[in-house]
């Protein structure tokens, strides 16, 4: 078994070891440095990479990394685990969704761009390693705990349906959360999905989904530790048969359904619920207490995100994730 070496940090066979890889320079020439944590395994296996936090508000998701790679131990290991708990580290400081510096969305700053905006740089830095060392990747997102609360699904994203059977349908599968998004195509009514990390590594043959952990802190943490212990043994990286879920939920696109107006929120629905197309979800009044606002489901599918906070304004996120029973084409008033 040979070392794990990321920069320059290295990791002998069966233990852990800790770095932190610059990225990029800020204005007073001190570095922009990302933690990770390495995990060398005893006997030969693949390499997983872990990723997590490409918004910074998404605490969860840094967090269940850092407690799953803790239970980890290198002895009983095959293979190797590089995780990055924080991609978007000037953000997951001051507990925003995007930096300050650029305001840029991480999540789709991908292939990157070695001179661009600071989300662009270190996309572009990562994107590198794993292309040229991981065998497998897991990008771990989550709900906002108290804003936005998610139902736990899993994302892959791909443009032929063969790439599904053999490269993610397994590997997706065995996080065991029952609700899988198939992204099939190069567009979202969020925009392009070629600017999303997952998208890319299917293109280049390397097996790769988005965990959305969820939907409070504890059941997120149960869950999504649950899930990478899962997929260790799927990839025969730790000993024991992995499990699979009775029945998976497969659905071809989510819906953001973003409000106009501001003020009090009054949701209808709550997560997991099905609806119809034309359904009312909520409520938007005035400080007044004038209606302003109902919002209402475009397409039936399944509630997989709320707002839960009591207010809401426009330009905040968005107050429903609708996963759709078919694939959404249709212009759309609530897309960014």
């Amino acid at each position: 078994m040979a070392d794990l070496v990321v920069d320059e940090t290295t990791a002998k066979p069966g233990t852990k070891a800790y770095g932190a890889l610059e990225v990029a320079e800020h204005l007073d020439g001190s570095p922009e440095k990302l933690p990770f944590i390495l995990v060398n395994g005893s006997k030969e296996g693949p390499s997983l990479w872990i990723t997590g936090c490409e918004h910074g508000d998404e605490t969860l998701a840094a967090a269940t990394i850092i407690e799953f790679v803790r239970r980890v131990d290198p002895k009983k290991l095959k293979g190797q685990i590089v995780a990055f708990p924080v991609l978007d580290s000037t953000a997951f400081n001051v507990k925003r969704r995007f930096s300050p510096i650029d305001s840029y969305d991480f999540s789709r700053a991908y292939p990157g761009f070695k001179n661009g905006w600071l989300a662009q740089q270190v996309a572009y830095k990562i994107l590198g390693l794993v292309v040229k060392n991981a065998d497998y990747v897991i990008n771990v997102h989550n709900g906002i705990p108290g804003v936005l609360d998610v139902s736990p699904y899993c994302v892959a994203a791909y443009d032929r349906p063969e790439q599904w059977d053999r490269l993610l349908k397994g590997f997706t599968e065995s996080f065991l959360f029952d609700k899988i998004m198939l992204w099939i195509g190069t567009s979202t009514e969020r925009g392009e999905r070629t600017s999303m990390m997952t998208a890319l590594l299917t293109d280049k043959g390397i097996p790769s989904f988005v965990p959305e952990v969820g939907p409070d802190t504890k059941g997120g943490l149960r869950t999504g530790i649950r899930g990478f212990e899962n997929s260790l043994r799927f990839l025969g990286m730790t000993p024991g048969k992995a499990r699979r879920l009775a029945r998976y939920q497969y659905f071809p696109d989510v819906v953001h359904i973003f409000p106009t107006r501001g003020g009090v929120f009054t949701s209808y629905v709550a997560l997991n619920d099905r609806v119809q197309k034309g359904q009312k979800l909520a409520s938007i009044r005035n400080f007044r207490g004038e209606l302003t606002e109902e919002l209402v489901a475009p397409a039936a599918g399944v509630v997989v995100t709320v707002w839960t906070n009591p207010v809401i304004g426009s330009g905040d996120f968005a107050a429903f994730e609708i996963a759709t029973f078919d694939e959404f084409k249709q212009k759309w008033p609530g897309e960014r």
